[in-house]
């Protein structure tokens, strides 16, 4: 029984570290996103001027 428990919690463990590095990815990928508007507008804003 103390196997079969332990094996549980190490996949409940697994299973969250898996959902952390998804959403890390997630907003590393909306950072860079963010990151090439700014750029674009601070282009465009330079070229208007």
């Amino acid at each position: 029984m103390l196997t079969s428990l332990s094996f549980f919690f190490a996949a409940g463990i697994a299973c969250e570290l898996v959902a952390i590095n998804r959403n890390g990815r997630r907003k590393i990928k909306q950072q860079e996103e963010m990151i090439l508007l700014l750029r674009d507008l601070l282009q465009q804003k330079n070229k208007s001027t």
